[in-house]
């Protein structure tokens, strides 16, 4: 009876609770052209309720009551508040004119770029991610206004060089900051990592944008985010390509057999002492040594991926592979990688978890130096008359040896490998606290792990191991086998609240203020050991036999100075908007390094930037422009990256001494080491003009490094290595950048439009330490000078070839008078390595669903000294391989020529071997077709694509050489010059995509 009661109550409560809720319903659709649009959320305003659209854009939602207004948002449409009107609503989203860009990602915060007063470049991973590049930073060159990129090599896996807006640091480190997921990376592991994941990557340059990084960001910072699920069903998708590298053309045109005999019989006095009978021999041998040592390499990559999940929890998966042979036998790079995103939202609660782990494989060999061990020297000093193999198969010797070692042994019988595992991670989650309005807080952790193994050999028995012995390494004269370990492990911790409001009811007044405390910190640990006496049948360890004080195979075992350093933060945020016009962003940070001595640990900076959007103003009449947005910012840096650990400590390191052991100091600390300290001021201006037909942005900047770091030599009675790094001097970089967007023909079945981006940037080195004017860097080809950039090279001026004496010609220091005496009083700056100007320039066509697109870079203004062409110009090395140019050296009084007489001294201090670095290249070709979403939708599946590209299929130089991008210079104390060139790769694939 009780129960009968019950029933009605029961039956009470669910029409009262029916009665407080309603049922909305309707489709989502583009604006544009219709198309339902799948997996668009749509909340109610509240936040309590959501739902995603079906296939057909189709939804259903109960909302309560008291609701009126939906939030609709899909990632490639601008979201969208649409008040509840009836039961079924028919929502039409505008899709984004830039899509993601849209949205400015600073990593620890997002702004829309209306909003942003920094300066931000985005680049669009659609154009880079199906690149058959294996180190992801390569792909930067060209893609934003602001990045000067070397890709010095085109062995697989190895990164480029990337500097943002110009060198700020002499020994400190220029190397940008590398976000991934909230998590720092270095960019040697992108060869490990895959970039088919990655979704957005935002470009920071200007101190508005880093210093909330504080001296992580002094070089700027490229933020990375990684692909997340959407809402609706589970999506599969498959990527893939094959294809094939080839080397491309060396402009560094060596002798031919019967071009090597002319010259060594009537130019070279026959430096091998050949016999008629002798030459008559030779000359039936015509070897190209290129053909030998470098091959067409095959590539091919795959990735399967899946993304899906509901309105609370998406998720995003992935494996890929990636093999990648060498242009240069037996070299390449193997590559295993997997990622799974995850995020869950539920009521004021938001987490997810980000993981990914790579495994690569690396066969290299050595590059960018003069070493006559380097195949890739070798391959060029070889004789044309000489072969790789003897009639029985045999690796030949030369009668160049021990100066020459063939470089097809080397690359097959004496590989370098080496093999990295790379494991990065994060989580968050986010709370918005319900007892504080519009107040959230955040903790975000994330570790990146990086397993890097060396394994060298050098096998008994073939010429690397004899020409060691014939060097005067008698215990390296039987083989050798090294082994290296190298971890690393890196944790951030960061905690953050964040406040959002408006301060009116007419929301013209908008504040979004923040606090972060964070902590970094570094560990790792680093063995090696080198074993000689590699005479048993095993190309391991296992070949070495004991190491006695008789054989003198004693193994080395050394190991690097561990890293366990710690960064802690405390930092804050403001922005403010009014009428969604004028913009003002303040940051400011405090950050404490336990690599600086503790009086000087901590220091303090900060920024500021303003933006006005000036055509939003009723003043303004000028119709055509659609946007006109002003920004200025200015604010400090600091930097204490690339100067090892605790430099401020003196540190010591093992030696000898009449038989025993002994500690010697092998690094001099200093106390009073402090920060680079960097302010940039930047100004600038964003537009659109004819209803967003063209876009593109102007800014200019100003930055200043004061307090340098910087390692002036000392005296050897210090006890030290000669050295010790220290604050002196100052250095500026100026410059402009300008990006250019138009759509030249938009109908429905044909589109054209052009993207182009261009960059300079002035480097002026201000002051050096004790008041010097001028210091020569090691090396003998560059030097630092006050008023001049960092990189210059200090040589004597080349002025040609006396005809009477056949004697080089040098201009004097007054740059009018010609001598043929050198002097080093003659020495001036002539140029520096670092192009001034780069950009990129990419146009796409797109009819019905084909699409072309040519991505170009070109890079201006730096020079090259080609060491590769000193080597092969040079007399005393006649014997070799040589330039054709020789052909044509002096011998005659009279005579006019650029070739100097052959037995001259000739002189590698001179711009007669420095070359202009000025190149344009094709860098990207591709042709892609698309299935239409008609035709998709019957076939059901999601899409497909199919498409053939090219990589540097053309480039424009003059350089004599493989290629103008030769090995970067790292920094002003290590002078690398061209030499030992991997070529960049020539590579043609074809590739699909599907999506089921």
């Amino acid at each position: 009876m009780r129960k009968l009661l019950l029933l009605p109550g029961f039956f009470l409560m669910a029409l009262l609770a029916a009665a407080q809720t309603k049922e909305v319903s309707g489709t989502v659709k583009d604006s544009k052209d219709g198309t339902p649009i799948e997996g668009a959320t749509i909340r109610t305003s509240d936040g309590r309720n959501a739902t995603v659209s079906k296939a057909d854009g189709s939804f259903s939602l109960r909302v309560a009551e008291s609701v009126n207004q939906l939030v609709v948002s899909s990632v490639s449409h601008q979201q969208l508040v649409v008040p509840i009107t009836g039961s079924v609503l028919d929502i039409r989203l505008v899709p984004s004119t830039e899509s993601l860009s849209e949205v400015v990602i600073s990593g620890y915060a997002t702004r829309t770029k209306r909003a942003n007063t920094g300066s931000v470049a985005s680049i669009s991973m659609d154009e880079v991610k199906a690149a058959p590049v294996a180190s992801f930073d390569q792909l930067l060159q060209g893609a934003a206004p602001g990045l000067n990129v070397k890709n010095g090599s085109g062995q697989p896996g190895r990164n480029a060089e990337v500097v943002i807006r110009g060198r700020g640091s002499i020994n400190g480190s220029v190397t940008p900051l590398y976000i991934v997921d909230g998590v720092e990376v270095r960019p040697e592991d992108f060869s490990t990592m895959n970039q088919a994941d990655f979704e957005t990557i935002s470009v920071l340059k200007d101190a508005a944008s880093t210093a909330i990084y504080g001296s992580r960001g002094a070089n700027g910072v490229i933020v990375i985010t990684t692909k997340k699920g959407r809402a609706g069903k589970v999506r599969y998708s498959y990527d893939g390509q094959f294809g094939t590298s080839t080397m491309p053309d060396n402009k560094l045109k060596l002798m031919n057999t019967p071009q090597k005999i002319e010259f060594e019989k009537n130019i070279a006095n026959n430096p091998w002492g050949w016999s008629d009978q002798q030459f008559d021999s030779l000359a039936k041998i015509n070897t190209n040594w290129y053909d030998a040592v470098f091959h067409a390499a095959p590539t091919q990559s795959h990735q399967l991926s899946a993304s899906g999940g509901d309105d609370k929890t998406t998720f995003y998966a992935s494996v890929g592979y990636l093999d990648q042979q060498g242009t240069a036998v037996n070299t390449g790079l193997t590559r295993y990688t997997g990622r799974l995103n995850i995020a869950h939202t539920d009521q004021n609660v938001k987490i997810g978890v980000n993981m990914a782990g790579g495994w690569s494989k690396f066969i290299g060999t050595d590059e960018g130096n003069s070493g006559v061990g380097s195949p890739l020297n070798t391959v060029i000093w070889a004789l044309p008359y000489e072969t790789p193999y003897t009639s029985t198969g045999d690796y030949t010797n030369s009668i160049q040896f021990p100066f020459w070692i063939n470089p097809v042994e080397e690359l097959q019988r004496n590989p370098q490998t080496s093999w990295q595992l790379k494991l990065t991670g994060s989580a968050f989650v986010e709370y918005k606290l319900p007892w504080v309005k519009n107040l959230t807080y955040r903790l975000n952790t994330g570790g990146d792990f990086s397993q890097f193994e060396l394994f060298n050999i050098i096998n008994n028995g073939t010429q690397s191991a004899l020409q060691n012995a014939a060097f005067g390494q008698d215990y390296r004269g039987s083989g050798e086998v090294s082994r290296g370990l190298d971890r690393r492990f890196r944790y951030t911790v960061t905690n953050s609240l964040t406040y959002k409001t408006y301060l009116d009811a007419a929301k013209d007044h908008s504040l979004t203020a923040a606090v972060y405390s964070e902590f970094v910190r570094n560990q790792g640990r680093s063995f090696n050991y080198t074993g000689y006496g590699l005479l048993l049948p095993f190309p391991n360890e296992a070949g070495l036999v004991a190491g006695t004080a008789s054989n003198g195979y004693i193994p080395i075992v050394g190991g690097g100075f561990p890293e366990n350093s710690a960064l802690m933060s405390y930092f804050s945020s403001l922005d403010y908007g009014f009428r969604n016009r004028y913009f003002v962003t303040l940051t400011g940070r405090t950050d404490g390094s336990s690599r600086l001595s503790p009086e000087n640990r901590w220091t303090r900076y900060g920024s500021v930037g303003a933006s006005w959007i000036l055509s939003d103003e009723d003043f303004f009449h000028a119709d055509f422009v659609k946007l006109l947005k002003l920004k200025a910012s200015i604010g400090s840096v600091g930097n204490q990256n690339g100067i090892g650990e605790f430099p401020y400590l003196q540190q010591y390191g093992r030696g000898t001494y009449s038989g025993g052991g002994t500690l010697q100091i092998s690094r001099l600390g200093n106390n009073n080491l402090t920060w680079e300290k960097r302010r940039t001021i930047n100004l600038g201006v964003d537009y659109a003009l004819f209803n967003y037909v063209v876009t593109g942005s102007i800014e200019v900047y100003n930055s200043r490094t004061n307090g340098l770091y910087f390692s002036p030599f000392v005296p050897s009675t210090s006890g030290g290595s000669g050295s010790i790094l220290s604050n002196n001097g100052s250095m500026s970089n100026k410059g402009i950048e300008v990006a250019l967007g138009v759509r030249i023909i938009n109908t429905k079945n044909f589109k054209w439009q052009v993207q182009a981006n261009y960059s300079y940037n002035k480097n002026t080195i201000l002051s050096l330490p004790d008041h010097q004017d001028l210091q020569l860097v090691p090396g003998g080809v560059q030097a630092l000078k006050v008023g001049k950039p960092l990189n210059s090279f200090y040589l004597v001026r080349y002025a040609g070839v006396d005809p009477a004496t056949g004697n080089s010609l040098y201009y004097t220091k007054d740059g009018k008078t010609k001598t043929d005496v050198f002097s080093t009083d003659d020495l001036t700056i002539v140029g520096t390595s670092d192009a001034p100007h780069n950009g990129g320039f990419t146009t796409t066509f797109n009819y019905k669903g084909f699409e072309l697109q040519a991505f170009f870079t070109y890079s201006f203004g730096n020079y090259i000294y080609n060491n590769a062409l000193y080597n092969v110009a040079y007399g005393g090395y006649a014997s070799s391989g040589f330039w054709v140019g020789g052909l044509n050296a002096w011998t005659t009084p009279g005579q006019v020529t650029d070739f100097p007489r052959i037995d001259e001294n000739t002189q590698a201090s001179t711009t007669r071997f420095l070359e202009k670095g000025d190149f344009w290249r094709l860098r990207n070709l591709m042709l892609s077709y698309s299935l239409s979403q008609a035709v998709c939708n019957r076939l059901k599946i999601g899409g497909f694509r199919i498409f053939v590209q090219g990589q540097n299929l053309y480039s424009h130089f003059s350089f004599l050489g493989f290629d103008p991008e030769v090995s970067p210079i790292q920094d002003a104390h290590s002078s690398s010059v061209n030499g030992a060139q991997y070529p960049a790769l020539r590579t043609i694939t074809t590739g699909v995509n599907i999506t089921l």
